[in-house]
């Protein structure tokens, strides 16, 4: 590792990220040469319990930045200094460097006014590089990443075509600190419509995490799905996905408030376009176990669960339970 850079491209990289604990790891890395050995299939940057190393690092990095966020915005970055960086992060095969490059270069001071000069030194297509480095930790960093340069207009356009490698990637790991920035980053590309048909495909594996995820991953999959029922071109599709009979158990007062008014956003949204002139203009043919048949089959429980809910302390949850079902004929 020593090799790969000499010392004033170390100092330069050291000065420039900052947080004390990410500067911190980058230089101990870099100072004792660090290397990963290739026949460990271990990921050096989670812990035994599943827990990334450097999310203490990357919360004081934050934490450090946003006392100074007011002059960040007013600063630019030196060419050089993104170079550095850039340069740094494309050569080195070392995870922990790459993987505290990935957490700190958007809280750099001044990133986020120099992003045309990050597009125009290829920043994007080095971060996306990251995508296919063999560790899930390293590729859902380079995601989130992704999400902070996704705020701007131009770097969305850009970022469209990395949607099947992250959505891959979404699928491909059970860990939900790999997945979340990978849904949060498809759920703004989801709100284009033109996005729609390079996500289409998922629907089944977005209801099966709806069912099986945790709360987070549960409110996260549940913006994307709602993004999706406002597009008449893909609600045969939701309505036609094989689910099993125990999604109705999702409708419950235990279920967190939030994602019990998102939930009812959802069937609201699909339930209006069922009843739209242009959707049953079309005959449709529905599966047996399918997502239409369970809650608008002639044996669907769906609408005592709805009057279930009626009853609910909260207003927002007990009205939108009213609105669908009064609107289920």
């Amino acid at each position: 590792m020593v090799e790969l850079f000499d010392e004033a491209c170390r100092k330069k990289l050291i000065g420039i990220l900052t947080g004390a604990g990410a500067v911190y790891l980058l230089y101990r890395a870099i100072r004792s040469g660090l290397v990963t050995p290739q026949e460990d299939d271990e990921d050096l940057l989670i812990d035994k319990s599943g827990n990334s190393t450097l999310d203490s690092i990357g919360a004081v990095g934050h934490h450090l930045v946003s006392s100074n966020s007011a002059s960040s915005n007013s600063v630019k970055m030196s060419l050089q200094d993104l170079k550095t960086v850039l340069t740094i992060l494309h050569e080195s095969k070392d995870p922990v460097i790459r993987g505290t490059i990935l957490t700190s270069i958007y809280r750099i001071p001044g990133f986020s006014s120099s992003q045309e000069l990050f597009r125009s030194e290829g920043g994007i297509s080095i971060i996306a590089e990251s995508l296919d480095d063999p560790l899930n930790y390293i590729k859902s960093s380079a995601v989130t990443v992704f999400n902070f340069l996704s705020n701007d207009p131009v770097n969305r356009d850009l970022l469209v075509k990395y949607i099947p490698q992250v959505l891959k990637l979404t699928m491909s790991t059970f860990q939900e600190f790999e997945q979340l920035p990978c849904l949060r980053f498809l759920t703004k590309m989801s709100h284009n419509h033109q996005n729609h048909l390079m996500l289409k495909h998922a629907i089944p594996d977005f209801f099966l995490l709806l069912q099986t995820g945790s709360s987070s991953i549960k409110f996260q999959v549940l913006q994307i799905l709602i993004n999706f029922s406002t597009n008449l071109e893909l609600t045969f599709d939701m309505f036609n996905v094989q689910i099993e009979a125990s999604f109705l158990f999702l409708f419950n007062y235990f279920q967190r408030q939030d994602i019990l008014n998102d939930l009812l956003l959802l069937i609201s949204n699909l339930n209006e376009i069922r009843r739209s002139l242009p959707y049953r203009s079309n005959n449709h043919v529905y599966c047996n176990d399918s997502l239409f048949v369970l809650l608008f089959g002639p044996n669907s429980q769906f609408s005592s669960r709805l009057i279930y809910l009626m009853a609910s302390p909260d207003d927002r949850i007990k009205l939108q339970a009213a609105r669908i079902v009064t609107n289920l004929g």
